[in-house]
């Protein structure tokens, strides 16, 4: 799990970084000494997810998420890797990203019919609103994050 959090500033729009740790204390704006809301904070680097977990991190989540159903002996998995942690640095703070490992969790697998790897699913304040099956361009996932993010 990552140990900062990114909450935006609903004042000046400044990227906030907040420890872990200090989750739950007051917290403020770095640039303009606004107020900041914990609720939509995102996670600075992508999550893991579990069965368990999913509905608390993934459609409990107020704002964008996308989640990337992967194996770990999947070549097109292992290729994608690389790729959305590029977008996971550039949307910071404005998509939460999870993954969830379908060789050890079968549940939300099932559910969302995830028949190969990768598949990626976008939620939009826990509701399903896009999807890509399969190894796809660049390109073509950047412009659903673009959408997502808005």
């Amino acid at each position: 799990m990552t140990s900062n959090f990114i909450v935006h500033c609903p004042r000046c729009g400044a990227k906030n970084r907040i420890p872990k740790a200090r989750w739950g204390q007051k917290a403020v704006c770095g640039k303009c000494g606004s107020p900041l809301a914990p609720k939509g904070a995102f996670p600075e680097g992508a999550i893991s997810v579990t069965d368990r977990s999913f509905k608390e991190e993934v459609t409990d989540f107020p704002g964008p998420v996308t989640l990337e159903f992967y194996s770990p002996t999947c070549g097109y998995s292992r290729k994608l890797a690389p790729i959305m942690e590029e977008f996971v640095g550039r949307y910071a703070g404005r998509v939460k990203f999870a993954r969830i490992d379908i060789t050890t969790n079968r549940a939300i697998p099932s559910q969302y019919q995830i028949t190969g790897t990768p598949t990626l699913i976008f939620f939009s304040s826990g509701r399903l609103v896009n999807r890509v099956n399969g190894f796809v361009p660049r390109n073509e996932i950047e412009s659903r994050l673009n959408y997502l993010a808005g």
